[in-house]
């Protein structure tokens, strides 16, 4: 399986769709977005509100979403 990247995205304690939240090109920087996001819980871009209680998961990029422009995409 070809490494294209992953995304770090999180789930609110009511919903059941995860959000993706950063999108990064190694494990490492996706793990270390993870372990701050849990620290420093960042605001939700959409609702504008604190994510204290998200549940966080890195997710790799698959084949279709790099074909769907994931990377063209604005970053935030």
């Amino acid at each position: 399986m070809k490494n294209y990247g992953y995304k770090v995205c999180y789930r609110d304690h009511r919903r059941h769709r995860y959000v993706r939240h950063f999108l990064t090109y190694t494990y490492r920087q996706a793990r270390s977005a993870k372990e701050s996001y849990r620290r420093f819980p960042p605001q939700s871009r959409k609702e504008n509100r604190s994510l204290n209680h998200a549940k966080w998961k890195i997710i790799p990029v698959k084949h279709k979403d790099v074909k769907r422009g994931i990377w063209n995409q604005r970053p935030f």
